[in-house]
């Protein structure tokens, strides 16, 4: 056979493959979820059972990250932060995290913010886009005051893929 061909071949069946693995546009469905509990800072939060927890260092306020890939590009995420507060309503809390967010996200857009209650405690719910690095994004955050301390609770996917994700985030929050 002539080298050209084989090589083109070789080409073409590796091309095909990685677009049959490659990157998908959202989750293969979760066989369960799961529960993280964080005894030290008091919470716990739902997740796929195939997803990968990490509690990182820094920023010392983010206290877990659940990641649906262990490495790879266009992750998809659930965090949890926990922020002093103490003299803050939600109101404000949810206000300063939007001015951070519009300060420090590139091309920051909020969509909506709206009320709810998580565990009968009264929560703001905002959505908004961004980019990371070329890569639009759509997030959720949702933030809790309770007695001084502030939670932020984050939910992010690459915008393309954000719809096929809000099972799993409505299930989490």
């Amino acid at each position: 056979m002539n080298k050209k061909f084989v090589l083109m071949i070789t080409i073409l069946a590796l091309i095909a493959a990685l677009g049959i693995s490659g990157g998908s546009c959202g989750p293969s469905e979760p066989s369960q979820f799961v529960t993280y509990t964080d005894e030290a800072n008091g919470f716990s939060i739902e997740y796929p059972d195939s997803w990968h927890v990490k509690t990182p260092k820094n920023p010392p306020e983010l206290k877990v990250s659940i990641w649906e890939k262990e490495f790879g590009l266009n992750p998809v995420g659930l965090m949890v932060g926990k922020y002093a507060a103490s003299g803050y309503s939600l109101e404000d809390f949810s206000e300063f995290r939007k001015n951070f967010l519009s300060e420090n996200s590139g091309d920051y857009e909020s969509i909506s913010t709206e009320e709810l209650t998580i565990d009968t405690i009264p929560a703001l719910k905002h959505i908004y886009t961004e980019t990371v690095g070329n890569t639009p994004y759509k997030s959720v955050d949702v933030c809790l005051v309770e007695d001084g301390t502030g939670w932020i609770l984050r939910f992010n996917s690459s915008q393309k893929s954000f719809d096929s994700y809000k099972s799993i985030f409505n299930t989490s929050f």
